[in-house]
């Protein structure tokens, strides 16, 4: 179905950076700190209130995603992690230590934004390691009633998503982008 393809250098932070404000869905003051990582770390939370209990970024953590993407390991939780997660991504971080004072990351203006302008702030640093990708080899697709999420193979190695949503609302309709 994939096809492990490397391609460019991995990236980590130039510096350390922090944020804090509120936690959306649990009201609580919290800070989070992001340190470089060396290569093929991958971004790994690490609860400072709880003795610095890891918790990495990856699928097999993936505890919900209703309202929020939460995080769990052994019971800990990191939830709302979306918006950095996103911005990680989006600004070609590879490798970070989040240190997290509590469960929720705080939600900022409730995009990605603010944890954009701090990584622009901070800068990446290129690392020896390459990227591994996933090439997708034939089309995967998953339905729940009228939802539907499909991915399919792509002679480039440019990323591309288009989205489509629809509901019965005058403010919402169709949309596309």
């Amino acid at each position: 179905m994939v096809k492990i393809v490397p391609m460019e250098y991995q990236h980590t932070l130039a510096g350390s950076a922090s944020f804090s404000g509120v936690g959306l869905h649990t009201g609580v003051e919290v800070g989070i700190r992001l340190l470089p990582a060396p290569a093929n770390h991958g971004i790994v939370f690490r609860r400072t209130d709880l003795e610095g209990f890891k918790v990495e970024a990856q699928a097999k953590n993936v505890a919900r995603v209703s309202y929020a993407t939460s995080l769990m390991k052994k019971g800990v939780l990191i939830s709302t992690t979306e918006h950095l997660l996103s911005a990680l991504m989006g600004c070609g971080v590879d490798n970070v230590v989040v240190e997290i004072d509590s469960l929720e990351v705080p939600i900022g203006d409730g995009s990605a934004l603010p944890f954009v302008r701090l990584l622009e702030q901070v800068g990446r640093k290129k690392q020896r390691a390459r990227r591994i990708y996933l090439q997708v080899q034939k089309p995967v697709e998953v339905s729940d009633g009228k939802r539907r999420v499909a991915v399919y193979p792509s002679d480039r190695f440019s990323y591309s998503v288009s989205c489509r949503i629809e509901f019965d609302h005058p403010l919402v309709d169709v949309q596309r982008m």
